[in-house]
């Protein structure tokens, strides 16, 4: 640091997405309870006022997180949704996207506490039926090219995505990655296979 700069007067000199990425550094090994501006901006060795000025409060900073992190998971998916040769194991492709990897990923930690905040915050709420709605969009797109023996892709989508999102929350409260495999390869294949 600089002579006469100290952190609580430096410039948040990070870049935007440095900042996005050490929040979920941070939720994934500390939990999102201790990410607070202060201890994001000491980690970043910058001042809480600076992260105020950029994201407007801990709400702003986390839907920004969710909003970025989110950005990435639609290129993850991208390619099988631009796919035009194919079957059952993309969608099964899809589902491993969309499934939390542990149960400690921070994604969907951060999901599950802005869930529960979202019926208290207009903005959150809409932000968040946005995001899914891409989810949405994505997988009706990657039934109708992969699976087009399915008669409502619409429909099973939403069935999907529900089944998903109670597998998440199962495997983020200690399920793990034996919970993850069975909500891919046994209960998706069985709503595919019936729809």
């Amino acid at each position: 640091m600089a002579a006469g700069r100290t952190r609580s007067n430096r410039r948040l000199d990070r870049p935007r997405e440095q900042v996005l990425a050490t929040t979920l550094e941070m939720i994934a090994s500390e939990g999102l309870s201790k990410v607070t501006i202060a201890s994001l901006a000491a980690r970043l060795e910058t001042s809480g006022g600076h992260l105020l000025y950029y994201f407007g409060t801990r709400n702003g900073l986390l839907l920004e997180t969710l909003r970025w992190s989110e950005a990435k998971y639609t290129e993850q998916r991208a390619p099988l949704v631009d796919d035009p040769g194919g079957d059952l194991g993309t969608v099964l492709a899809f589902a491993e996207i969309f499934l939390p990897v542990d149960e400690r990923d921070p994604r969907w930690l951060l999901w599950l506490e802005l869930w529960a905040r979202a019926p208290y915050d207009a903005e959150l709420a809409a932000a968040q039926r946005e995001l899914d709605d891409g989810w949405h969009h994505d997988l009706v797109t990657v039934l109708r090219r992969c699976l087009p023996s399915v008669t409502d892709p619409e429909g099973v989508s939403e069935q999907l995505r529900a089944m998903w999102d109670g597998f998440a929350i199962q495997i983020v409260n200690g399920g793990g990655t034996a919970l993850r495999k069975i909500a891919v390869e046994r209960h998706t294949r069985a709503v595919l296979e019936r729809a």
